[in-house]
Formats: C-alpha cells, structure tokens, sequence
C-alpha cells in the first residue's frame, strides 16, 4: 500500500454483465454497499448509491468473457516515440475497441533488450455503458477500469506466491477464471460462464488442462515446466479437483480456504464468507492501477479530482507549516518571556543587597560633584608657579640691551602641565618716538630678537604693531615733528613663553 493510498477513501465496484457490486473502502475499514442487477429498478438503485457518493472516486473491475490479452515485445523506446509506437500497437491489434490498454511488464535483459508488454482489451463491453452513463451524468471522478484477472495478481501477492508459474483457478459468480501468471505477472486470463457445467470436479480439472495446452501451444508456458495451480472456491466445488491435478506430474496443485485468505488480506473470516467477491476487490485498493483500460474521456473527472485534492493537501500542508511556526514562535515567546521575568527578579534581589551594603556605608560629607570640584581644584594648586625673579632678570637683559623701549606691563599665565612653560605678555611702547615708523618697527624687530637671544625665553611674537600692515585696512595716522613735547610713543605688545634652561622638557 502506498503512501497516497493512506488518504483514500474510494468506491471500488466489481461488474459483471448481469450485476454490478459496490464497495466503500478506506484504509482499514471496508463495507459491502450490495449488488444492483442489470434492468431497470438496479440502475435506479445504483443512481441512488452513486449520489450519495458522488464525490468518492470510483474504481470499475470488470469480470466477463469479452475480454482479450496479447503479450508482445517492443523496442525500448521513451516519451512521445513510446507513445505512439503503443497507440499504433493497440490499434494494430484491438481495432476499434474502446476500452484497451497497455502495461510494460519488464525489459529483457539479453540481445537489445527490449520491452515486454501486456495488451489487453474488452472487446465487447456495451453492457457497461449504462452503469458508465450514470457515472458520467454525475460527474463521478473515474479512476479507471482494470479487468478482474489484474485484481487477482494482487491477490497472489497478499497470498506470497512465489513460484513462476502459477495458474490461478478462481470460482465466482457461478463462473471460473483461469489466469496464468508468470513470475507474479499477468500473462493470460479466460472466463468459463455460468452455462457450463464447472461444478463437477472433472469438469474444473479437465479446463485447467486445456488451459494448459493452450499456454504451451502458444509458447506462452515453457514445455517443461510445472504448472502451480491455486484453487479457490468459496463455495467449496473445487475441492474434488485437488487430487486428479496433484495425480498429473505437470501441476502442482493447492487448495486456499477462506480462513486462509481472511488472514492475507486482514478482514474477518464471517465477512469475506457472506461476500466472496469482496476478495479481489480488497486486495486491489489502495494499490496503483498497472493496467487502465478506461479511454481518456472518461477519466477526465479524476484528474479534476486529483487537482482538487493535490490543492487542497498543499494548503492543509501550508495551514500545518504556519500552524507550526506559529506554535515554535509562542513558545519561543513564552520563554524569553520566562527569561525576562528571571531577570527582573534577579535584578530586584540585586538591588535589594545594595540598598543592605548601602545602608552600612558611613555618611557622605560632600557631594560627588563638591568632590570633584575639590580634586580638580587641588590638581590646580599642586602645579607649581614659575621663577618670578627668574623672569624678570631674563626681561630685565633684553631691556637693557635695548635702552629705547619702555616696559609698561607684564602678566603670565601658568601652563596646564606641571612642566609646561609660561605664556607671558608684555606691552611695551619706544620712546622717544620721532614719528617715524619704519624706525620704530626696526627697534621693534631689533627688541624680539634680544629676548629670543636671552636664555629662558622662547616663541617670542608681535601681538599688536603700532602700524597696521595689512593691505586690506586704509592707512590713517599722521606725523610728528621730533620737537614736538607731546610726541606721542609707538606702543606694541609681545606674547613669549617661559621656561627656565635647568626645567626638563617634556614631550
């Protein structure tokens, strides 16, 4: 059974050109809906059944005489040249049957090792076109039509029949088949109605035997090989047959009761004795269709069928997938939720143990901020204040050197740095000044150069120039005579650094 067949749920009917049977199957659970014979009232009756279940897809075995089956070997071909080459093939053979088809059994394995198939076909099948008709009129998905010799294969394989030819004597319906199977594969299949007289044991042995010619004359069963009979007769007719086979050295024969076959196909023993033709049926469903002699038309409600339910499966698969993820995000959810709330009270019985520490700690004096303040303040006093005298001996040797400039003030600013020099600034004027300005700039120049000559003093620089030199400002200004008493003086200011020569230098 394969894994699709875990969601079906079909009707499976079994045909016949006097009746039609109905089972509803699904996977562990089965049960006989009846059978409606072939006149009026059963086709009302079964157009009735077909409307309750109008949306279940139905799958059709015939069981009738007019049936046909060809084993042939073709060259192995794929795709469309497969295609045509089968369809070319069937017409060939089958004509104008409407219902036919193909199955690739195996490929050979010698020579170009071509393909070996099975084509079968009804060659009669106008008793199904009532019971297709009110299939069609209710557009029931139709899965296909198999022939009933096919559902038996797969009889065997519930039975583990392993020999490699097996002849499969099945009485039902008053009727005996007769399939041969050939390594577990179909190869050939005859029905023996009602009219004759099957029921005497003789009579049964007597088909198989004919049967039996008929496979080795068309070299269909090897002339030396032994054929493997299984007999099975709800009714218990073929039991007498048993002897006169196994007496024959070319059978080898087996009678399989019906306990025997409840246990292979896992239905109770008092089910499968009122409703023998249930046996097929069951060992059929669920199982993928190898042979389909239902033409394209008719199957063209199943593949609709097939869409639905594929759509409908991918978004159950969907709804599923999000149900999934929505469950994994909450309990993820939940979690950090869990998490979050670990946290806060871990974090609660933190705070709790600082505020015991907390209270233990003495009495703040000052401030954070009153602390600062007083450490930077501290750091401030601590750097140490430059050389006074130091400075003003250093000035005092420019000044000499340079008897026409007078010093009017003198400030300094201490370094951040506990080694860094001093910024001084002098303001100074030239007197006496004769109105002569170039004069004056050269005394000026004359003046810095000496107090970067002197040791201790360092970048001297012009702050302010008694003349503007830039060319951007207008000229103003007038002159003086050098007899004038109130000549005014060319005042300037200068901006140096001190640092004494014994004081290391940092970098």
């Amino acid at each position: 059974m394969s894994l699709a067949s875990l969601f079906d749920h079909q009707l499976i009917l079994l045909a016949t050109p006097r009746q039609i049977g109905v089972l509803n199957w699904r996977p562990g659970q089965m049960h006989w809906l009846g059978e409606f014979a072939a006149d009026a009232a059963g086709l009302a009756g079964f157009n009735k059944l077909i409307l309750k279940h109008a949306k279940l897809p139905v799958l059709l075995v015939v069981d009738t005489v007019d049936e046909d089956y060809r084993s042939d070997i073709l060259p192995h071909v794929l795709g469309r040249a497969r295609d045509e080459l089968l369809a070319r093939k069937l017409k060939q053979v089958f004509r104008n049957a409407r219902f036919m088809g193909v199955w690739r059994q195996a490929r050979e394995t010698t020579g170009r090792r071509d393909d070996r198939y099975l084509l079968a076909a009804l060659t009669d099948a106008d008793w199904l076109t009532p019971w297709l008709s009110i299939l069609h009129r209710e557009k029931v998905p139709l899965s296909g039509i198999v022939p009933l010799a096919l559902a038996c294969q797969h009889l065997l394989l519930k039975l583990r029949q392993q020999e490699t030819h097996t002849l499969l004597a099945y009485r039902l319906n008053n009727s005996l088949r007769l399939s041969y199977y050939h390594d577990g594969l179909l190869r050939f299949s005859r029905l023996i109605g009602g009219d004759t007289p099957t029921q005497l044991p003789s009579n049964a042995a007597d088909e198989i035997g004919k049967t039996q010619l008929y496979l080795t004359g068309q070299r269909i069963l090897p002339r030396e090989a032994r054929l493997h009979v299984l007999l099975i007769d709800p009714s218990g007719q073929l039991d007498s047959a048993l002897a006169p086979l196994n007496a024959d050295p070319a059978f080898s024969a087996r009678l399989i009761d019906l306990p025997t076959l409840a246990r292979a196909l896992r239905i109770p023993d008092s089910f499968l004795a009122a409703t023998p033709e249930i046996a097929p049926l069951a060992a059929l469903a669920g199982e993928a269709l190898q042979l389909n002699l239902a033409p394209p038309e008719l199957l063209q409600h199943h593949l609709e069928f097939r869409w639905r339910r594929g759509l409908h499966a991918v978004a159950a698969g969907i709804a599923l997938l999000g149900a999934s993820a929505s469950a994994a995000y909450w309990l993820h959810a939940q979690d950090l939720n869990e998490q979050a709330r670990q946290l806060s009270q871990q974090q609660v019985q933190v705070d709790a143990r600082y505020q015991a520490i907390a209270r233990g700690f003495p009495t703040r004096a000052a401030t954070p901020e009153q602390l600062a303040q007083t450490v930077a303040l501290a750091r401030q006093l601590s750097i140490p204040e430059p050389d006074s005298a130091a400075l003003m001996v250093a000035v005092s040797q420019a000044m000499q050197a340079s008897p026409m400039i007078r010093l009017d003030t003198l400030n300094w600013v201490n370094a951040p740095e506990p080694q860094g020099p001093a910024t001084i600034t002098l303001d100074a004027a030239l007197t006496p000044f004769d109105g002569n300005y170039r004069a004056a700039m050269q005394q000026i120049q004359n003046f810095i150069q000496t107090l970067q000559a002197v040791p201790g003093l360092h970048n001297v620089s012009l702050a302010s120039s008694p003349v503007n030199a830039d060319s951007s400002q207008t000229l103003t200004g007038k002159t003086y005579a050098a007899s004038l008493a109130d000549t005014p003086s060319a005042r300037f200011s200068l901006t140096l650094e001190f640092r004494p020569d014994n004081q290391e230098v940092r970098p």
